[in-house]
Formats: structure tokens, sequence, C-alpha cells
């Protein structure tokens, strides 16, 4: 039997602890890249990954652009409905339904909202580090 990969959601967070500071979540998105991890991701991620980029990083609009082609590039994007699952943060509320809509095994994360919730249905949310540890 061929084992699963694994879908997961990288978090805003993740995305740009990856492009910006290395270590673990440019690991899980070296994963991505090998195509041992499935990539999970939906307008609402990608649009707070261009404005974060442009306002929090001073990036160029044109290379925030060219950042989120890159992601949507190795990525499955899914559509988003406005599902509420009650959560304090309402940008929470759409990173959740992004796994959830596209079945993700994995939700990764810096959130410490998120963190606290430790999974929902089947799906984990982990920090980074804690990914790769089940990973392995």
């Amino acid at each position: 039997m061929v084992p699963k990969i694994p879908r997961v959601v990288n978090d805003t967070n993740v995305w740009l602890s990856a492009l910006y500071f290395s270590g673990k979540p440019a690991k899980i998105v070296n994963l991505i890249e090998d195509q041992k991890i499935v990539s999970i991701t939906s307008d609402f991620i990608l649009e707070e990954v261009k404005e974060k980029l442009v306002s929090s990083f001073n990036t160029p609009l044109y290379a925030a652009n060219g950042t989120v082609s890159y992601i949507s590039s190795i990525s499955q994007i899914v559509p988003l409905a406005g599902k509420d699952f009650n959560l304090r943060d309402p940008d929470d509320n759409k990173v959740l339904e992004t796994a959830v809509v596209g079945k993700c095994d994995f939700l990764i994360t810096g959130d410490k909202d998120l963190l606290t919730l430790g999974g929902y249905n089947r799906i984990q949310i982990v920090a980074p580090a804690e990914f790769l540890d089940k990973f392995k």
C-alpha cells in the first residue's frame, strides 16, 4: 500500500517565516516543493500573504505578487464559503475553513488561538516543529 501524502495548510505566518527566516517553516516548504506533502491554500491566505509582505516587510508589490504566484503554483487552491467556526479572530475561521474544505490532515500555524484548538475533526493543528516531528 502506498502511504498517503499528507495534505497541509500553511497559515500566513508559516509562509512568511519560510520566506524570511528559514528554519522549520522553510523545511516544510521544501517538503511541498519535493512533493512529499500537498499544500492546500485559499485566496484568503494568498491575499493575506501579499498584504503582509507589502505592509510588514516593505516588499514591492511586484515581488509580493511573484511570491503569491509561486505559492499558488505549488499549492491547490480551495474555495471558501465563509463558514463560521465561532473563533475569536474571524481570520482564523478562514484559515480553518481552508483546511476543512481542502480535506487536510494538518493545519500548520504559529497562531496561538489556532494552536489552542489542537485539532478540528480529523485535522491536527500544529506548530511547524511539531509537524516536522510527526512527519519524519
